[in-house]
């Protein structure tokens, strides 16, 4: 006969490269086994690919910029992707739904106090 237990605990291992990242939006959709998926960016105004500066021909110093090559008006730098089934997908839904119900409470409270 097999002894089910009444609790399990989960232990949570956390590898040494985690690393928190801040995200400004997603991007994803279904894959073709219809498991969703998403990738979280960041945005920022590109680095320059390029800059040209004109010298100074009495000193030799750097002097005005007058080209640069931007590489478009925003980066969107993808810093994770997730692909998770459906029934995952509605668990991170529903704890996501949670966390904003928080949210928004606190500071509906913090309006009222």
């Amino acid at each position: 006969m097999v002894d089910i237990n009444d609790k399990i605990t989960f232990k949570y291992i956390y590898p040494e490269d985690l690393r928190d990242l801040y995200v400004n939006g997603l991007f994803g959709g279904v894959t073709p086994r219809k498991e969703i998926y998403a990738h979280f960016y960041s945005e920022r105004h590109p680095i320059p690919k390029t800059v040209v500066h004109d010298i100074n021909k009495k000193n030799g110093t750097l002097g005005p910029q007058i080209d640069v090559d931007q590489g478009g008006d925003i980066v969107r730098f993808i810093q994770a992707s997730i692909v998770m089934d459906l029934k995952t997908a509605i668990s991170f839904r529903n704890w996501l739904d949670g966390r904003i119900e928080f949210v928004q409470q606190s500071k509906d409270e913090e309006k009222n106090a």
